[in-house]
C-alpha cells in the first residue's frame, strides 16, 4: 500500500463489515421466478453483494448469531431487490432457508478514508 500523503488520514470505524453472498439456492430461486432474467452465473451474482455494518464481535460465530436474530427482514429485503411480488418468494422464509440462500463473509477491520461524517439514511425500518 502506498504511504498516505501529508494531511491524509484513515479512520477506524467501530463496526465489522459483513458481505452477504448469495448461494446456488438463491440463483436457482431467481432463475425460476424471473422469466425475463438474463443468464447470470453465481460469480456474477456474487460480484456485487450487500454489505452490512454490524457491531464488532470477538468471534465470527457472534456475527452469524447477530444475523440469525435479524434474518427475516434481511431475507425479505434481498428478495425484494429482485422482485416485489411476494407470491414468488420461497414458501418457507425460515432461518434454515435463509442460510441455504446466503453465506456470510465477515471483515473485522473497517477503515474510512474520508474525514466527512457518515450520512445515515434509514432504508428499512423493520430490520431491527
Amino acid at each position: 500500500m502506498p504511504p498516505l500523503l501529508k494531511g491524509q488520514f484513515m479512520y477506524f470505524v467501530d463496526r465489522s463489515a459483513v458481505v452477504l453472498k448469495p448461494t446456488e439456492h438463491f440463483l436457482a430461486w431467481l432463475n425460476n421466478t424471473q422469466e425475463d432474467m438474463p443468464d447470470l452465473t453465481l460469480a456474477q451474482l456474487r460480484a456485487n453483494c450487500s454489505v452490512f455494518l454490524i457491531p464488532v464481535f470477538d468471534e465470527p460465530e457472534e456475527a452469524v448469531a447477530y444475523f440469525d436474530e435479524r434474518y427475516l427482514g434481511i431475507f425479505k429485503a434481498e428478495l425484494a431487490g429482485w422482485t416485489l411480488d411476494e407470491s414468488t418468494y420461497p414458501k418457507n422464509l425460515d432461518l434454515e432457508t435463509f442460510w441455504q440462500f446466503f453465506e456470510l463473509e465477515v471483515h473485522d477491520s473497517v477503515l474510512d478514508l474520508e474525514e466527512a461524517e457518515l450520512q445515515i439514511t434509514p432504508v428499512f425500518d423493520n430490520m431491527a
